[in-house]
């Protein structure tokens, strides 16, 4: 009987190959991004608002994991690149909901086919039967 070796999972492998992954991703949409004068957290912004309607400066500062006071600065300049406006709530004058403006609507679209584009170039090397694998690898991850 041939006796064959077992692999063995390297956790530490995984996590290193997962920064690298990240790292080249991020990489990749700030070079693709770079004369937008826009950080990646600006970009971020914008895709969440263009996927909820007119979220509250507390919705955006949840969903990046920051305090209100650091998600206002980020509003403030993309205010000043003339990426979003600002709302009060009819209902309560305290609560700040924010909406993109016409540039950041076109804006957010360029780079969701850019960022797709990247990810479909680094997808190549895979089969579509590997591509598949990874696809629900990843939904099982984030459910």
């Amino acid at each position: 009987m041939t006796n064959i070796p077992t692999q063995t999972f390297d956790i530490t492998e995984l996590q290193e190959l997962l920064s690298v992954f990240k790292r080249t991703m991020s990489d990749l949409y700030k070079k693709e991004t770079s004369s937008l004068h826009c950080s990646l957290s600006h970009l971020e912004v914008m895709h969440y608002i263009a996927e909820h309607t007119n979220p509250s400066m507390k919705d955006i500062a949840g969903y990046l994991q920051i305090t209100p006071p650091s998600v206002t600065s980020i509003i403030e300049t993309m205010v000043e690149l003339e990426l979003v406006k600002r709302d009060t709530s009819s209902g309560d004058r305290r609560t700040i909901h924010i909406m993109l403006t016409p540039k950041a609507v076109k804006l957010s679209a360029t780079l969701r086919a850019k960022k797709k584009n990247m990810l479909m170039h680094m997808l190549k090397k895979l089969s579509t039967e590997q591509k598949q694998q990874l696809s629900d690898i990843i939904k099982t991850l984030v459910k």
